[in-house]
């Protein structure tokens, strides 16, 4: 009989298919924590379904091909509703498994590093969605139909999150984040500094619903930030091919033959300080050091491209190839192969190549044919920076909400912003950019600023600061949405008659169509009209 018992007993466990057990309900922080944070990069990297590939056509980092890219009505592309998924389905309800189980476990710098986690992932919804599910959100069966709430609510909430994360990381009891914390390492002075960098960005964010002023000045005052570039919150990827743990921008984009964005020309022509085709925009007057770090060419000194192109070299004496924003079903060059020609982001961007000048056609394979090339592959995607944080600073002093001299932190913003593209170029053995050569850009830099009026100071900030933050769209659309700068390529103001703007920039992004239907009295966003509440 006690035989019968045992079998009964296990049979039932066995056959009970109500319980996945690939999908526990409970888990340790330092099961669950890698894949939490690799899902939280994963969401606003520059990978098909990463938020940044789509941020940074909205602000003309980069071009597509096709109509739902190229002139930005997205209505329900299916790649840029990956990150939703993502974020609802995988990181945020393994947050809040952390949370839960270590919160009864005593293991408390889990617990605020989760809880501080789950802040930036909810400020990435509100900034990119607007209205999105957060109290009830992720719970799995206990609660399928969660309520969407407004992005201030949701902001006022976060605030909350960040200061128990904190609390919580200054805790020593229990297990603590070791090499399972894959953004520091288990170094809780450097989350309590992210936390508060955070804080910061945040209050920048919102500066025009409500005055934010004490708030910034007691952070300032604190100095407990992101103090130089060892501090940056930003996920560092491996060499590994098999499986790939490279960076997604990198194993994308360097392709060979299925690369699927070009650079776009007028970023680079801001960057070479040219205007070959009317766009207006801000110029320099000297060619930005940083350009054989954000872009390769592929086309050695004097080859030709494989076939007629829109953006063609001799237009800019360089080896550049690129193709037209706003010139979708117009220019009558757009459809052809230029997979081998193209210029591709480079070594700074997803950790392509350093471009020496003598070309090569760029592949991510671990065995290269001849006339090959390829990058390293392991430079981090940026997603809080010091560099950042300085520029922030600039932005908040520029605009009233501290007394600081905005020209001088704007000095100590490009600063770090080239010291960050030097850190990466000892990733790819690439020769560091001279102190020379940065200083004679920073006077150009700072001799236009010196002339400016009080907005067009602000435009030059905000231009410097999207200039350093290519391939992270997210934080540059932010930005170009609350104060209006940089000033972008308009199709219809150009001196081309192949480019022509049909739509007006995306203030939001839509919702999923299942979450529609789901949600029966849930209305689709006016991708147009449809704000976000801290917006200009």
């Amino acid at each position: 009989m006690l035989g019968i018992v045992v079998m009964s007993t296990s049979c039932g466990d066995f056959l009970d298919i109500n319980k996945n057990p690939n999908a526990p309900t409970s888990s340790s922080g330092a099961k669950l924590l890698p894949s939490v944070q690799l899902a939280i990069a994963y969401g606003v990297d520059h990978s098909p379904g990463g938020l940044s590939a789509y941020a940074s056509q909205f602000m003309q980092h980069y071009s597509i091909r096709g109509n739902n890219n190229d002139n930005q009505p997205l209505n329900n592309d299916s790649y840029v509703l990956q990150s939703w998924a993502n974020y609802f389905t995988n990181a945020l309800p393994d947050i809040n498994i952390v949370i839960r189980e270590e919160t009864k476990n005593g293991n408390f710098q889990y617990v605020g590093v989760a809880q501080i986690l789950k802040a930036y992932a909810n400020t990435v919804l509100v900034d990119m969605w607007g209205s999105v599910p957060f109290t009830d959100a992720s719970q799995g069966a206990a609660n399928l139909y969660p309520a969407f709430e407004q992005g201030d609510h949701i902001y006022d909430e976060i605030f909350l999150l960040l200061d128990a994360g904190i609390d919580n990381i200054a805790k020593t009891d229990g297990l603590k984040p070791t090499s399972d914390d894959l953004f520091y390492g288990g170094n809780m002075d450097r989350w309590r500094k992210m936390a508060k960098t955070m804080k910061l960005r945040l209050y920048n964010q919102i500066r025009l619903t409500r005055d934010v002023s004490a708030d910034v000045n007691a952070l300032l005052t604190e100095n407990d930030l992101l103090a130089a570039g060892t501090d940056d919150f930003q996920m560092r990827y491996g060499t590994s091919i098999a499986p790939d743990n490279r960076n997604p921008g990198f194993t994308s984009e360097w392709t060979e033959g299925g690369a699927r964005q070009f650079i776009n020309p007028y970023f680079f022509e801001i960057m070479k300080s040219m205007d070959t085709f009317g766009h207006g925009g801000l110029q320099f007057g000297v060619a930005d050091p940083r350009i054989p770090y954000y872009f390769f060419n592929q086309m050695a000194p004097g080859a030709v491209p494989q076939n007629p192109c829109s953006y063609c070299p001799v237009r800019s004496g360089t080896q550049y190839l690129s193709i037209w924003s706003f010139s979708f079903n117009i220019d009558h060059n757009e459809g052809f192969d230029q997979s081998r020609s193209k210029t591709l982001p480079g070594l700074y961007a997803v950790g392509g190549r350093y471009d020496n000048g003598l070309g090569g056609i760029g592949a991510n394979a671990a065995t290269l044919a001849a006339g090959r090339v390829t990058g390293p592959g392991t430079v981090p995607q940026m997603i809080l920076t010091y560099f950042q944080r300085k520029f922030i600073e600039a932005e908040l002093a520029a605009e009233g909400v501290t007394a600081a001299d905005p020209r001088a932190l704007l000095i100590l913003a490009m600063d770090a912003a080239f010291a960050k593209v030097n850190e990466v170029a000892l990733i790819g053995n690439a020769p560091p950019i001279s102190t020379g050569a940065r200083d004679t850009y920073k006077t150009a830099v700072l001799t236009l600023y010196d002339a400016a009026s009080v907005a067009g100071k602000l435009e030059i900030i905000m231009t410097q600061k999207w200039i350093a933050n290519f391939n992270y769209g997210v934080d540059s659309w932010n930005d170009y949405r609350r104060t209006g700068f940089p000033r972008l390529h308009d199709g219809n103001t150009d001196a081309l008659t192949i480019t022509v703007r049909k739509f007006d920039p995306v203030a939001s992004l839509p919702y999923p169509l299942g979450d529609l239907v789901t949600y029966p009295d849930l209305q689709q966003r006016n991708i147009y009209l449809d704000k976000v509440f801290w917006a200009k």
